[in-house]
């Protein structure tokens, strides 16, 4: 019965369209089944099966699909997670003309990792050497683990775009150009080539077409949609529709309806959830009345091409420079030669079919990251011996006060990270100042099976501290004794995962860092060993170290010169080099700083919730002495005193400008410190009103 149902169905088909319909039914065949649970719950009937049945697509479309075999069909699989600090190619531009030697390999990297069970892409640099480069986007073409082949490396979907423009008798500026999707020129890619841009502060219209219900906002009108009623000089605002609407997807972000018109036409309707109506199905019989919104021009400092609105300008240091030559004025355009090169967020590997070399030996999924499942009698052996497992590879438990934990009047505390709740339980019991810091700031010590914790040495009484060096041992002041420390424990195995932190920083202080640490040093590459040969006593630094000094002072703005140095110094580490004390010095003094301005940057954050004023830009506080503005989602920071004079400057995340002494953080800690007053003073009056 089943075949001949299916025979049916082909029979039917148009000979023109037997192609096209076998690709739409294996799309459906072959959709995710959690996508097909999410819908089945969604439904009216949520007992009802929701199956996914491949088979289908084979039974139907034999011909079709045998067709497409004698090619490779995977050839463009989607590159993701680029800015991730596993990615030993950060900040590389490469030739889409080159072709590479790459290989699919699976992920090494731990639970929490971003890269975690996934398919990565190995590519063999200069050395000979295959070395990490980019995760599979999980919904790509998925080539078999150890997959070998040359491959062309693409950038696709443009984010922003890097500008350098050239005026005769000044240095080139190089300016950043943000929002390309939202205007114009979406999509297109420019290969660092000449053109003539405008620029200006002048009124700019967003390309979004909203779709309005009943004085509502249904969703956005799709692009192919908006084209097809430019087409009729129809898209304007105001313009009423009359269209049947009917829901086809309902899940999340990617929930849309289509609306036809009474003469046959389709219109999709974008982000149904993203508005009012929000979890609403349609399945109309009659015509509703909806009207077109176009978005209201707005005024913004924009870069324009031939005309039309190719971007925005975001950064402060941008727009300062072109209003310094003239090129940003209000009202106006101003032209200027310019060259132009898009950055990408994603990265398309066009792989030639004729170099592929698939695997001798198939690798399958859970070989390669374990997942496979336990049966009961295996379950039974882990679960009991688990509790001798985590006595053996405790992580044991010491205080550190280097040189940056003093100047910031903090101690930090290292525990096994599977105590962290009954920690925090007994500090906070203690009435200790503490913040839990996060892992991806203490990575090293997150892979031995630590969590760490800042303790404000103000608020540490004598008795307490006195336990605490008695049941812990004494206060490592060092650097090197510290490092030294944390290198001796050995990496806590994965299948030991610690339980999940349930560890929060204390009431009101969970903040959005603007500030990230993470480490990301394209030019210091990994080493399987950390010492010189021959060296008997660990060194004073380690190659985690050099990392983090790296990215310290790629955050705070040093020039390429000096990162370049760095490096340098990296590479005679490893040939079995110790650092100067110089060398030292100056990582100690960029670590410091950075730190300092993270600590700036939550203690800013914290003024803003409690003192600021808030609106579509951000948050923005005026101070006696100091005036401060953030906008968190953006991660930009301005700290500057009442004369103007910048304190410091962040732009999404990057230090642009600072000037700090130990008065102004002072002065800041203070402001932190009443705000801690102010907090516990309000949760003691709604105890008393709960009374």
């Amino acid at each position: 019965m089943a075949q001949e149902t299916t025979l049916a169905f082909y029979a039917n088909i148009p000979e023109s369209e037997k192609l096209a319909s076998a690709a739409a039914a294996w799309n459906i065949c072959a959709s995710r089944q959690d996508e097909l649970e999410v819908a089945r719950k969604e439904n009216a009937n949520p007992q009802a099966i929701a199956k996914k049945v491949s088979n289908f697509a084979f039974a139907a479309f034999p011909n079709e699909i045998i067709s497409r075999l004698d090619k490779l069909q995977f050839t463009e699989p989607k590159l993701v997670t680029l800015n991730n600090e596993a990615n030993q190619f950060l900040g590389r531009d490469w030739n889409p003309t080159e072709k590479h030697p790459i290989e699919i390999r699976a992920s090494h990297h731990p639970v929490g990792h971003e890269r975690h069970v996934s398919r990565l892409m190995f590519v063999q640099d200069s050395d000979g050497e295959y070395k990490e480069f980019a995760m599979l986007e999980t919904r790509t073409a998925q080539l078999p683990i150890g997959t070998k082949a040359l491959s062309r490396m693409v950038g696709i979907e443009p984010a922003t775009a890097k500008a350098t423009i050239g005026l005769p008798g000044n240095e080139p500026i190089e300016i950043t150009i943000r929002e390309l999707k939202n205007f114009s020129y979406a999509g297109l890619v420019f290969n660092a080539e000449p053109v003539n841009l405008e620029f200006g502060t002048v009124p700019v219209t967003d390309k979004t077409v909203k779709i309005k219900l009943d004085g509502k906002t249904l969703g956005e009108l799709d692009n192919d949609s908006v084209q097809q009623l430019k087409q009729i000089d129809y898209l304007k605002n105001g313009n009423p529709l009359k269209l049947k609407l009917t829901s086809i997807s309902e899940t999340g972000d990617q929930a849309f309806v289509l609306g036809e018109s009474p003469n046959g036409n389709l219109l999709k309707i974008n982000k149904i959830n993203f508005y009012d109506f929000s979890g609403q199905t349609f399945n109309d019989q009659d015509y509703r009345k909806l009207t077109i919104e176009t978005s209201a021009s707005k005024s913004r400092d924009a870069v324009f091409l031939n005309g039309e609105p190719l971007g925005v300008l975001h950064f402060k240091k941008d727009k300062d420079a072109l209003r310094q030559f003239g090129l940003l004025k209000t009202g106006k355009l101003t032209p200027a030669p310019t060259i132009i090169e898009s950055n990408f967020s994603v990265i398309c590997a066009q792989i030639d079919p004729n170099t592929v070399e698939y695997p001798q030996k198939w690798t399958k999924e859970f070989q390669a990251f374990g997942t496979q499942s336990v049966n009961s009698q295996q379950l039974y052996m882990i679960e009991s011996s688990a509790k001798i497992l985590h006595q053996i590879k405790e992580r044991p438990t010491f205080l550190f006060s280097t040189e940056s934990n003093k100047k910031l009047g903090i101690m930090g505390l290292a525990v096994d990270n599977q105590k962290a709740d009954t920690v925090t339980k007994w500090l906070t019991a203690q009435k200790v100042e503490w913040e839990q810091v996060p892992i991806e700031d203490v990575i090293r010590e997150t892979k031995k099976g630590l969590a760490v914790f800042n303790l404000v040495d103000s608020s540490i009484p004598a008795k307490t501290l006195e336990s605490m060096s008695k049941k812990f041992g004494a206060v490592i002041e060092t650097d090197s004794e510290y490092q030294q420390r944390v290198n001796s424990l050995a990496t806590r195995p994965q299948f030991l995962k610690p339980p999940e932190q349930t560890a929060q920083s204390p009431p009101n202080q969970s903040i959005t860092p603007l500030l990230s640490i993470n480490p990301s040093t394209p030019d210091i590459s990994n080493s399987t060993k950390t010492e010189p040969l021959g060296v008997e006593k660990p060194p004073t630094v380690t190659i985690d170290d050099l990392r983090s000094w790296y990215n310290a002072a790629d955050k705070l703005g040093k020039s390429e010169n000096y990162k370049k140095r760095i490096v340098e110094v990296a590479n005679q580490f490893k040939a079995g080099k110790q650092l100067s004390a110089q060398a030292l010095t100056v990582m100690n003094q960029d670590t410091f700083e950075l730190e300092a301005i993270s600590r700036l940057t939550q203690i800013a954050q914290r003024i803003g919730m409690v003192w600021g004023k808030s609106d579509e830009n951000g948050t923005q506080v005026q101070g006696k002495i100091y005036d401060l503005a953030f906008n968190t989602q953006q991660r930009d920071l301005t700290i500057s005193q009442k004369n103007g004079e910048v304190i410091l400057n962040l732009q999404s995340g990057q230090v642009q400008a600072y000037k700090l002494t130990p008065q102004i953080l002072q002065t800041f800690e203070d402001a932190n410190t009443q705000i801690d007053k102010i907090l516990a003073k309000s949760q003691t009056q709604q105890i008393d009103l709960q009374r």
